[in-house]
This record gives structure tokens, C-alpha cells and sequence, in this order.
């Protein structure tokens, strides 16, 4: 018995073949499909964040009686509570604040804001500086961002203009 062999020539008589051989392209689909598949969850568990379901506004009554806000200024300063203040110097000031709010029973919260032109290393030493209040203290703190704002709304670096004193009635008269 001798082996036939395999011509690929056409036949004779046939006509060229019209077919197209789409195994190969559904065989990439089903990769790329696969890939995406195992992808997808992985991206999603690594872009999550935690954001509140819904704001509530705190009635004033129940507003804490003294709120910790530090802040990165236009001109690369930092300020608490409104008043400028060089690194060092704020990050012992917000220390003894935590340790204070933390021996009155209340929550170490430091709200952070900065100005919208500020750029993202000074954010980042500023949140670094509170961090560091918070381990200097051996307190765990907890840090709130203050929401952007426009250039114009931004006044946590402004100084607490003083009120107008009213004169009473008998110093009128």
C-alpha cells in the first residue's frame, strides 16, 4: 500500500472556494473576552472609594463647640483655624487640640483644606504634618477634606475680622 498524497491545487472542475475561515477571529474574540472578564473585577475592587450615602446638616446646637481646620494658603503658607502659622509650629498646636477634643471624649477630626492654585506636594505635607500630630499624641485622628472651591470662596486662611462693637444704650446717652 503506497500513501496517497495531499494535493492543495483545486480540484478540476471546482471553482475557487468562497468560504471564509473565521476560526482564528473567533478564537481572538474569545480570548480578548476571557481576558476582559477576569480584568474587570480587579479594576473595580482597585478604584473603589467610600463616600457617604447622604449629607446630613448638623443643627447648630449640635456643631462641635471647637472644630480643628488646617489649611495650605495661596502664597505656600499654612493656617489653623484661620490664623498663619509656620509647619512646626502648627503641627504642635494641632497635637495639643487632638489631645485636648480626645480628653473631652470627642472625636480627633481635622478637617484639611487648601487653596484651589495650591499645588499637590504642599497638600501633601500638610496632611503629613496633621498625621504626624496625631502619632506624636498616640491618638489615631481621623482627617476630613474640605470640598474644592473657587479662588474667591476660599477663606480659610483669611483672619477673623473682629466684630464691630455695638455701643449699649448707656453709652449712648
Amino acid at each position: 500500500m503506497s500513501k496517497k498524497k495531499k494535493s492543495f491545487a483545486p480540484k478540476k472542475g471546482s471553482g475557487p472556494v468562497g468560504d471564509i475561515n473565521v476560526t482564528p477571529l473567533i478564537d481572538v474574540v474569545l480570548v480578548l473576552l476571557i481576558i476582559y472578564m477576569v480584568v474587570t473585577p480587579i479594576m473595580l475592587n482597585r478604584m473603589s472609594i467610600n463616600l457617604p450615602e447622604k449629607t446630613e446638616t448638623v443643627p447648630q446646637d449640635n456643631l462641635p463647640k471647637e472644630q480643628i481646620l488646617v489649611a495650605a494658603c495661596s502664597d505656600g503658607q499654612f493656617a489653623l483655624n484661620r490664623v498663619i502659622l509656620p509647619l512646626p509650629q502648627l503641627t504642635d498646636k494641632v497635637r495639643k487640640k487632638i489631645i485636648r477634643k480626645r480628653s473631652a471624649g470627642e472625636k480627633g477630626l481635622v478637617f484639611v483644606d487648601g487653596h484651589p492654585n495650591i499645588d499637590y506636594s504642599t497638600m501633601v505635607k500638610l496632611m503629613d504634618a496633621v498625621r504626624d500630630a496625631g502619632n506624636q499624641a498616640n491618638l489615631s485622628i481621623e482627617i476630613g477634606l474640605a470640598s474644592l472651591k473657587e479662588p474667591d470662596d476660599f477663606m480659610a486662611c483669611t483672619p477673623i475680622e473682629a466684630k464691630p462693637e455695638t455701643p449699649t444704650p448707656a453709652e449712648e446717652g
